[in-house]
């Protein structure tokens, strides 16, 4: 096939959250398989003056931003931006913009020339609640400007459908599985229990004191809150090096373990990234699912997640059980990282969107896909064969 020019975009720069990690991975995996650039310019440069005293020059600029994307909306118009500005400046075969939440594609109108630019144009969004549809009515109408609209959220499609016209498609969230995977190497396991972001409180503070009163346990968590991330590279590699050398990784349904939790208003549930990403990693997933169907298909060997009861009454004597099972951990560990190379890597993804669009897909998506597998066949045959299956599907 001819070379396919494809054009990235994210607020991932502007908005750097360590939530926006999934749109630096993402683009990341497909600039390796794709004829293509990113434009993810930084936030406005007044946003230098932040940091812990903000100084105020960034107080007026914030305070000038906010007030002029509220009065925007309040004349029914989409919000402000404080994406640094940027043109398109030669065509593309294929525009691909990715956002956290509806709010964000008001980042679209720093880009000046995409729609005119680029040819077939996708949306990905990742966050956007049936709840919050009305309230960001003008945002979600910048989705008809493009041809495919993605969405994380399956359960919200059916609403969302009344404030967008062009066809859309739900797709899971993934990881960046080479990235992530322990094999071949296989490293050792000298991290007890690995948690990051939202975490379940009764849990954490049990892993605290544990981890206080036992020189021999490594309890590794956040241990701050909203900071912006200096280097996308070396904050996803840090993570994923961290998940492979965890015996166990933390991950709870947001909607129970988090009370403001987005799902618990509009009572939708949806795939998480940080399932993916232990999985990946091949620690043991201890925590609870989602409440959602995509789950169970997207999740589907046996322990794929461990219930980890929030009340818990002795936590030392649940992780020495499970650390007794060595044969059924190295099971787990083994099919955890195998599916996600084989199923949930973000090339699966991309593989889904071209799939989805009729768009051929490229040597390099190709030779990626059969060397994640090759790997995976060859960490299932250290443990005698396949995995243990609850259903069968296939992805990709």
């Amino acid at each position: 096939m001819t070379a396919r020019s494809v054009l990235l975009s994210a607020n991932h720069n502007a908005w750097p959250e360590v939530f926006n990690g999934q749109c630096y991975a993402f683009l990341n995996v497909v600039v390796s398989l794709e004829n293509a650039n990113v434009l993810a310019p930084p936030a406005a440069k007044y946003t230098a003056g932040r940091a812990v005293r903000p100084s105020f020059h960034y107080l007026l600029g914030e305070l000038f931003y906010r007030s002029q994307s509220q009065l925007l909306r309040k004349l029914g118009r989409p919000g402000q931006s404080n994406m640094q500005p940027v043109k398109v400046d030669r065509d593309y075969d294929m525009f691909m913009f990715m956002c956290q939440f509806p709010v964000e594609l008001t980042a679209l109108s720093r880009i000046e020339d995409w729609r005119k630019r680029c040819g077939t144009a996708v949306a990905f969004i990742l966050e956007t609640w049936s709840h919050v549809h009305e309230s960001t009515k003008t945002e979600l109408a910048l989705l008809n400007q493009f041809d495919h609209v993605f969405v994380l959220n399956r359960e919200c499609i059916p609403n969302l459908r009344k404030y967008v016209t062009v066809p859309i498609t739900f797709l899971s969230t993934a990881t960046d599985s080479l990235l992530s995977t322990p094999f071949p190497e296989n490293p050792e396991r000298f991290v007890d229990v690995f948690s990051m972001g939202r975490r379940s409180v009764p849990i954490h503070e049990k892993l605290v004191a544990l981890a206080g009163a036992d020189n021999r346990f490594m309890y590794s968590h956040d241990t701050s809150k909203q900071g912006s991330i200096t280097n996308w590279h070396e904050h996803r590699l840090m993570t994923a090096n961290t998940i492979k050398r965890s015996k166990y990784f933390i991950a709870y349904n947001h909607s129970v373990v988090d009370p403001s939790s987005e799902s618990k208003a509009f009572a939708e549930q949806a795939l998480s990234t940080r399932y993916f990403e232990g999985a990946a990693g091949g620690s043991v997933v201890l925590g609870s699912a989602p409440g959602c169907r995509e789950f169970d298909e997207y999740f589907d060997w046996d322990d794929a997640v461990i219930d980890l009861p929030e009340d818990v009454a002795d936590l030392r004597g649940f992780l020495n059980d499970l650390n007794t099972q060595t044969e059924r951990m190295e099971r787990a560990r083994v099919n955890n990282a195998a599916q996600c190379l084989k199923r949930h890597d973000w090339a699966h993804r991309w593989a889904q969107i071209l799939d989805t669009l009729g768009l051929e897909r490229t040597v390099e998506l190709e030779s990626r896909l059969d060397r994640m597998a090759s790997i995976a066949e060859a960490a299932e045959r250290s443990i005698g064969g396949g995995v243990g299956r609850r259903s069968q599907m296939a992805i990709g």
